[in-house]
């Protein structure tokens, strides 16, 4: 299903075979499949893309409950407490707090069944794996209204249907690793990774920066990105990705006692006279801390 023609029929979140529901006027959940093509080195779902599943419900509540006004994201954060292995994982939003210029969402991220439920352990529902929250700037509507509108009559269950993942999700967005020592990766803008105001999508934001993170780690650590797992996020959006590429840099700080370590990315827009675009914090910590522990 598309909105106002977004996603187009060949896109990232339609080939992440997502579906979604809002369940009621401030709850919604979306959720998609494991799969090893987007999992990270130790076998559970990225922290990419978990911000775009977070970036994904935030924005079917924010739609509902800001009509007609438009929002854009200010913030995301993703904070993982445990592997998210599935089958399918799904983020379950909330709103948090709606004020007069933000509105503030909560998600958990839950491991389930296709139909659903929350997978067990030792007979119980499994704790949730990940917390998230949004922050979006409301945009009070005008004169022409944003290209993509929410109709009153928006549906409560959807699904975006593609072709699927038929690479592992880095290598289908596009990201090259250019320098990874220094978080340099690099990705162009297509309408493949666009958000509905032909910028490059929030969740795409995730994955590069995560990327960029990953990549400092590791060459921190002695190797490459693949070597770490980035468990949290901390985005600030500041400004869209219209041209591109998108381009990124990282500075690594001191790594922790614990053995997690952080760095500081920065993501620009070439095309557009380098103009920043993003600035984040990405914690990670050695894949081979994590051996055993995702079973």
């Amino acid at each position: 299903m598309a909105f106002g023609g977004y996603p187009p029929p060949e896109h990232l979140l339609g080939d992440l075979g997502m579906e979604a529901e809002l369940t009621t006027a401030e709850t919604a959940w979306v959720r998609t499949r494991a799969t090893p093509f987007v999992a990270a080195a130790d076998g559970a779902v990225r922290a990419g893309v978990l911000a775009t599943l977070v970036d994904i419900v935030g924005g079917a509540i924010a739609a509902r409950v800001l009509h007609p006004d438009w929002m854009a994201t200010a913030d995301l954060t993703v904070q993982r407490v445990g592997p998210v292995l599935g089958p399918f994982v799904e983020a379950r939003g909330s709103v948090l707090r709606r004020g007069r210029t933000t509105l503030v969402i909560e998600a958990l991220v839950v491991a389930v069944h296709e139909d659903g439920r929350t997978v067990e352990v030792d007979g119980r529902p499994a704790d949730p794996v990940a917390w998230a929250s949004m922050t979006f700037a409301v945009l009070p509507a005008r004169d022409p209204a944003p290209k993509v509108t929410m109709p009153a009559g928006l549906p409560s269950r959807w699904a975006f249907s593609g072709g699927g993942l038929q690479v592992p999700i880095h290598d289908t967005v596009g990201i090259e690793v250019v320098d990874g020592a220094a978080g340099h990766v690099s990705v162009p803008v297509r309408p493949y990774l666009h958000n509905s105001f032909g910028a490059v999508q929030g969740g795409v934001i995730g994955m590069l920066v995560e990327a960029a993170g990953a990549e400092a780690l590791g060459a921190a650590y002695g190797g490459v990105g693949s070597d770490v797992v980035v468990t949290d996020l901390q985005i600030a959006y500041l400004a869209l990705g219209r041209i591109g590429p998108v381009v990124s840099s990282a500075r690594v700080l001191e790594p922790g006692a614990d053995g997690r370590g952080s760095a500081v990315v920065e993501l620009r827009d070439a095309g557009a006279d380098d103009r920043l675009m993003t600035v984040a914090n990405v914690v990670a910590v050695p894949a081979a801390t994590l051996v055993g522990t995702t079973a």
